[in-house]
């Protein structure tokens, strides 16, 4: 979630006992600003990138259980996004990354 931290215009002020390498924790929010849905059966796996060509960075999540990647276009402006509602990764097939 760094990489998402660096979209933020303004991020939350610091916890106290928080180590100076890390950012403090932020809720990234998607359509109608509800935080974004990862599904609770595992850990998420985020990263960043223009992946449209848009000048834009787009969220994507990849999930521990099943494999799927989500991908949350960027539909903010800059400093400022703002992310619509999931749609998973594909190619030709929809795209998994094997567990292991």
């Amino acid at each position: 979630m760094l990489l998402v931290l660096a979209l933020l215009a303004d991020p939350p002020a610091r916890p106290p006992g928080l180590a100076p390498d890390l950012a403090p924790p932020v809720h990234v929010t998607a359509a109608g600003g509800k935080p974004l849905d990862v599904e609770r059966s595992g850990h998420a796996a985020p990263a960043v990138a223009d992946l449209d060509g848009d000048g834009k960075p787009d969220l994507l999540v990849g999930q521990y259980d099943g494999g799927k990647v989500r991908l949350y276009r960027n539909t903010g402006a800059p400093g400022k996004p703002a992310f619509g509602e999931h749609e998973y990764l594909k190619g030709r097939y929809e795209l998994t990354v094997p567990a292991g």
